[in-house]
């Protein structure tokens, strides 16, 4: 998973209106008008939130196939929510999923397990450690 070419974000003189290069492609992100920025893309959250039910449903997509399962069109959502613990609030991501041609229940039950497989949901679980390397 290592890239040869890091991703790179540049800011620009309007505020919070980012530019995200990733190999040939690049895309924006933004903050909300409330917070300062222009609200014409996604925010950080967004985009990682994104990522991660992407790289679900394209996990269940290619274990579906590799199964002979037609599920048809395949949704992943996902939202943050905040969970009372004795150490305070938690931040929590909840998935859900839904698929155009049901499953039975033994094939939910494996996709429930294979979800959690992709390697986005692995990566937040476990954690990462980052570390600057200049400034």
């Amino acid at each position: 998973m290592a890239s040869n070419n890091p991703i790179t974000a540049t800011l620009g003189n309007i505020d919070y209106t980012t530019r995200v290069d990733v190999d040939e492609f690049d895309f924006t992100v933004d903050e909300p008008e409330s917070i300062g920025g222009t609200g014409k893309s996604p925010g950080p959250f967004g985009y990682l939130l994104g990522s991660l039910t992407a790289c679900t449903a394209i996990t269940l997509k290619m274990y579906a196939q590799r199964k002979g399962w037609d599920l048809g069109v395949i949704k992943v959502s996902a939202d943050f929510a905040f969970i009372n613990t004795e150490d305070g609030q938690k931040r929590v991501i909840k998935k859900s999923y839904s698929f155009e041609k049901a499953p039975t229940e033994e094939q939910r039950k494996r996709l429930m397990i294979i979800a959690e497989k992709c390697p986005v949901s692995k990566m937040l679980k476990s954690g990462v450690e980052m570390e600057a390397t200049s400034f």
